[in-house]
């Protein structure tokens, strides 16, 4: 048993006949697995290398050298905002991923729930987790512990497993997407708007809703205009199931979608990274400084709270086509109360 293996076992474990669940509070409260028991399918992205425990890692290391696999949150900032940013400069990926989180309520194998308090800024962040037959329902609260008003950013930051010719799922809504970041530039400079799902400017592929080969060596982050559904699903072609991601598009307004065929980290010495993350987010920015300049950065009022939920489905017990699989998609969610 490797480290990662060991202590990968001291987490949290949820689970049911369907799902299993495992979160680890000491590296920053990541979901590392969520796991379908009937298929034996892990849909989460698992370490290509071994990694640093956050507790390890300084203040202001990069995310890249983390686990970079399974569910982890970005607050106060998604990219790492300089010292322009109003309340001063926020680490890669923010504050969250890299503390440990105490478990504050725990209910048998069913749900727990989790806080830890930011650096960069002085925020409480709770999350609690319940899991349900075919789904995973977190429901968070951000809360502001000081005297002033604290811009922030906020996006869920998934990385899924895939396969060359899986397909991407959005909303009929989504046609088109601004571009966050692209390697080499290949669909534009940052705010260039490509259309979806195909973009005449992208000769090897033409159909950004296909997952591509780990060969390809592109990396994008794209980010939709401000939708009013709040769902998009990965279908995974080979075995004919899927995940749907669903969120409140009154709390988190937009996504961001980040397609990684082998065009990530920069730094060649690590492993190359091959998954999809879907990101819900508050606004379509990857810095807290830009997002502030833009005037599209949510404001936390003093002592305030900020409160959203999203779900993780996971669809189809038995193979099913896209067609199929995109149509459960449709279906809207009924989130529990807490």
């Amino acid at each position: 048993m490797s480290a990662a293996d060991d202590r990968s076992a001291s987490g949290i474990v949820l689970c049911n006949d369907q799902l299993r669940v495992h979160v680890l509070p000491d590296e920053g409260a990541r979901i590392a697995s969520f796991f379908d028991t009937q298929t034996n399918l892990e849909l989460l992205l698992q370490p290509s290398k071994p990694y640093r425990w956050p507790a390890s890692l300084g203040l202001w290391d990069r995310f890249e050298n983390s686990a970079c696999a399974g569910i982890d949150e970005c607050l106060p900032s998604i990219a790492a905002s300089g010292p322009e940013t109003p309340g001063g400069p926020v680490p890669d990926h923010g504050d969250f991923w890299r503390l440990n989180w105490t478990v504050i309520a725990r209910s048998g194998n069913a749900s727990v729930s989790l806080q830890a308090t930011g650096y960069s800024r002085p925020l409480l962040f709770e999350k609690h987790l319940h899991l349900h037959t075919s789904a995973l329902e977190i429901h968070y609260r951000i809360r502001n512990l000081h005297d002033d008003p604290i811009p922030f950013l906020y996006g869920l930051h998934p990385l899924f497993a895939i396969d060359p010719g899986d397909r991407i799922v959005l909303p009929p809504e989504v046609s088109a997407l601004l571009v966050g970041y692209s390697r080499l530039g290949r669909l534009g400079p940052p705010r260039t708007l490509i259309q979806w799902p195909n973009h005449e400017g992208v000769a090897s592929a033409p159909d950004l809703s296909r997952t591509q080969n780990v060969a390809a060596s592109t990396a994008d982050m794209l980010f939709t205009d401000r939708l009013s559904s709040g769902w998009c699903g990965l279908y995974r072609a080979r075995i004919g199931q899927g995940i749907a991601l669903r969120f409140d598009t009154a709390k988190l307004p937009y996504l961001g979608l980040w397609l990684c065929y082998g065009g990530w980290p920069d730094d060649e010495t690590l492993p190359r990274q091959y998954a999809v993350a879907f990101e819900p987010t508050v606004a379509p920015w990857g810095m807290l400084s830009t997002a502030c300049e833009n005037h599209q950065a949510p404001v936390l009022a003093a002592h305030d709270s900020f409160n959203f939920s999203v779900a993780l489905e996971r669809i189809g017990a038995l193979p099913m086509t896209y067609d199929e699989f995109e149509a459960r998609c449709y279906e809207g969610y009924p989130f529990s109360h807490l």
